[in-house]
């Protein structure tokens, strides 16, 4: 039976060593060679697809390489000592797989997506292993807290799929329109946590005189302020001004500021190459279902990596990093260093970007209460849970430099809320 066991692990550690940029094309093509288009057609929008997956992740790890450095100059500069450091999601997600529970989640997920579908439950076909990946936190938190208690976990990560699955059908209409992304949804629970509460605040903001009617959205600002307002100033701006805040010199902190315009440039680019190959691949596997499921509008499940390239998004997300860092020291109640994760910032906006119609200002505000009120607490809160999880993969190691640190947390992806209230409501069975 160990050996059985091995093998599947095996091939699902051989599936995620795959970059997206290999994954997904591969998916897509056998998915739509099974719906039955012709194997040319398939071919060509699935290399599309790939090349549009290299040119979002080349960009995006220029804007976390880039902006990584300035976070860390900050951190040690303002002398943030506390006892729980953010590692990030990828030491968290490492450790989520390395741990044996993680082997049934992953088929479970799959399973049970099909079943929603055919039950109508949802109308969502999830095809991004990282999305089905994302959902673990919530189980491997009641996994680990009840001391193996596999039922339990595998309920709590069932309930953070219904939830998902769900709030992606909910938001689609708006996703698409204003994405310009036909067909496809987002079931990705770092993104969608925040969702709920970004929409909240974005009625708030617009019930308040002086913001509400505040026009800060990218097209805008360039209308007003020509070429002070397009996208590629307000990276360089914006960039230049981190790079000063972290102590860099004048010629690093103009570096930063030139990447990260060419980041607010290319990236939007890059989508559009990979919705090119996706549209066509969608729309054959969309009618394939619609025909077996008569009346039904599947989408097909995205990574939402693939709308974080929005102006608004971008330039808001790299604002928040020094406000982050800032809340960070003067609440009383926060315990986390914010660090790897700051990087990421731009997947708990991106869903929230539509709701406030790419308006950078409300972004901001938006951002900094979450960051505040959601972020550092939970972050704090989920600190043990991570600490033992990475323990138990026989992960844990501290960052050379942070000495006050005893835990690690992720900032983001583990304080994420959908996984929080999951894992607290389990909490109550044992």
């Amino acid at each position: 039976m160990s050996g059985f066991l091995d093998v599947i692990k095996n091939i699902f550690g051989a599936l995620l060593n795959m970059n997206s940029a290999v994954l997904v094309p591969i998916f897509l093509l056998i998915i739509a060679m099974l719906m039955g288009a012709k194997f040319s057609k398939a071919l060509r929008s699935a290399l599309t697809v790939g090349i549009g997956f290299v040119g979002i992740a080349c960009l995006t790890d220029l804007f976390f390489t880039v902006l990584a450095g300035p976070a860390e100059a900050m951190v040690e500069n303002w002398g943030l000592s506390l006892n729980i450091i953010d590692v990030g999601w990828g030491p968290l997600m490492s450790a989520i797989w390395a741990l044996p529970i993680a082997l049934l989640m992953l088929p479970l997920f799959l399973v049970v997506n099909l079943v929603l579908i055919f039950i109508k439950f949802t109308d969502t076909m999830d095809i991004d292993l990282w999305n089905y990946a994302l959902c673990f936190y919530g189980g491997m938190y009641v996994y680990t807290a009840s001391e193996h208690n596999v039922l339990l976990s595998l309920a709590a990560f069932v309930i953070s799929e219904l939830i998902v699955l769900k709030a992606a059908d909910v938001i689609a209409p708006k996703t698409e329109e204003f994405f310009g992304l036909p067909g496809l949804s987002f079931p990705h629970v770092v993104s969608i946590s925040f969702m709920p509460i970004g929409w909240l605040l974005a009625k708030v903001l617009d019930r308040i005189p002086g913001i509400k009617d505040l026009d800060a959205d990218p097209e805008t600002l360039r209308k007003k302020f020509g070429v002070f307002g397009e996208p590629a100033f307000m990276g360089f701006v914006i960039g230049s001004v981190i790079g000063f805040l972290a102590g860099n010199s004048i010629s690093e902190a103009l570096y930063v500021g030139i990447a990260m315009a060419a980041v607010m440039i290319l990236l939007p680019r890059m989508v559009s190459v990979l919705v090119e190959g996706l549209t066509p691949l969608s729309e054959v596997i969309r009618n394939r279902i619609q025909k077996w499921l008569p009346g039904r509008e599947i989408r097909i499940g995205m990574d939402t990596a693939i709308t974080i390239g929005h102006p608004a998004t971008l330039a808001a997300s790299v604002l928040l990093v020094p406000i982050s860092l800032v809340l960070a020291a003067v609440l009383p109640y926060n315990h986390t260093i914010p660090f790897a994760d700051l990087e990421s910032i731009a997947f708990m906006l991106c869903l929230i970007t539509p709701y406030v119609k790419g308006n950078v200002v409300k972004l901001v505000i938006i951002g900094t209460f979450i960051i505040a009120f959601v972020m550092l607490p939970v972050s704090t809160l989920t600190g043990p849970l991570v600490t033992d999880i990475v323990k138990e993969a026989g992960m844990f190691s501290l960052p050379e430099g942070f000495g006050t640190a005893t835990m690690v947390t992720s900032f983001l992806d583990g304080a994420n809320p959908i996984s929080f209230i999951v894992y607290k409501i389990f909490s109550l069975f044992f």
